[in-house]
């Protein structure tokens, strides 16, 4: 069983990434915010560096609806060494929808067919529609996909899209673009996903694991068997805020041996000190001034304070600071 690290934009970036993987560990995988421009410059030139992600397992995330710009995109990331890209189908976010990326892309089957096509017939070749070979061999596209727009009877119609294409791994968030993050995840749905694909084909589960115990309960609705047991009927997990609200979670989520104290999600305080130390000197040096590294240490106590027991107080002085100063009063408050 692997752990995947979820993109979200603005918080999982490589300052990010490497001080998880420094004080933490537990991720197999870490997917990077999207990219969309068509050269690779400035903040997403840096977000993909090797430099800047060494000693990482990094796969670069792609929101278009546009198959040149996707291998466009794509070939400036192999020359960087990359041999895997994922393509964003699941983002809900109005703006992405309305342009027809992201989830909004999942009710123009047409269009995602031949977008799909292209993409792999160019980048992979012999895809199960053509027999062409390609120079990029070796090469890995993965999706990460809800299941529909609105309707989840779209989902068949999606999974018969999906089943003609060399996908490396299907990443696939069980909720609508409507459903956004709300309700509960339809599990159904992605059971339905491996009984149309397959058990060869890989697929990954994403979504609403905050913490063990969600963990074991997804795995129980899915058929996954723990790695204290045999057998499994899935091949990764990628959780997003669960990680945010708690970094210790994939790490006991890997240790965990079937006893009830596995299921523990306290922070330690001292842990999460050096952590948050290493994230903020990390932005002191990428970005250009304090304080847009305090708006960026705010972004991300929104997640942290909903793993820790804070009072309401504590949590108010971090966002009301504007002065590192501040900032780093108001933390000191908090962790000691």
């Amino acid at each position: 069983m692997s752990l995947y690290l979820a993109p979200m934009e603005g918080i999982t970036t490589y300052v990010y990434r490497n001080a998880l993987e420094k004080h933490y560990g537990g991720i197999d995988k870490y997917f990077t915010p999207f990219l969309t421009a068509s050269h690779l410059k400035g903040r997403e030139l840096r977000e993909v560096h090797p430099d800047n992600n060494e000693g990482l397992k990094v796969v670069p995330q792609i929101l278009t609806n546009d198959p040149e710009l996707f291998i466009t995109i794509t070939e400036q990331l192999v020359e960087l060494g990359y041999r895997e890209v994922n393509l964003n189908l699941g983002c809900p976010s109005g703006t992405v929808v309305s342009k027809g990326r992201g989830a909004g892309f999942l009710d123009r089957t047409e269009e995602l067919d031949g977008f799909l096509y292209e993409i792999y017939d160019k980048l992979v070749g012999k895809t199960k529609v053509s027999s062409k070979k390609n120079e990029h061999s070796g090469l890995k596209i993965s999706v990460k996909t809800r299941i529909g727009m609105e309707f989840e009877s779209e989902w068949e119609d999606i999974l018969e899209i999906y089943k003609k294409y060399p996908i490396s791994e299907l990443i696939i968030h069980p909720r609508l673009r409507s459903d956004f993050y709300s309700g509960r995840v339809r599990m159904a749905a992605y059971n339905h996903a491996r009984e149309v694909l397959g058990d060869s084909f890989p697929i990954c589960y994403n979504g609403d694991i905050t913490s063990v115990r969600s963990y074991l309960d997804k795995s129980e609705e899915i058929g996954f068997k723990p790695a204290v047991e045999q057998g499994s009927s899935c091949d990764a997990f990628m959780i997003g805020r669960g990680v945010i609200m708690n970094p210790e979670l994939p790490g006991n989520i890997k240790n965990y041996s079937g006893e009830s104290t596995g299921i523990d999600n306290r922070i330690d305080r001292m842990r999460l000190k050096a952590f948050l130390k290493d994230i903020t000197e990390g932005y002191l040096v990428e970005m250009a001034g304090e304080k847009q590294v305090v708006m960026k240490m705010k972004e991300l106590w929104t997640y942290l304070s909903m793993g820790l027991d804070i009072d309401k107080k504590q949590l108010k002085a971090i966002h009301k600071a504007t002065h590192l100063s501040e900032y780093k009063s108001a933390v000191q408050m908090i962790l000691y």
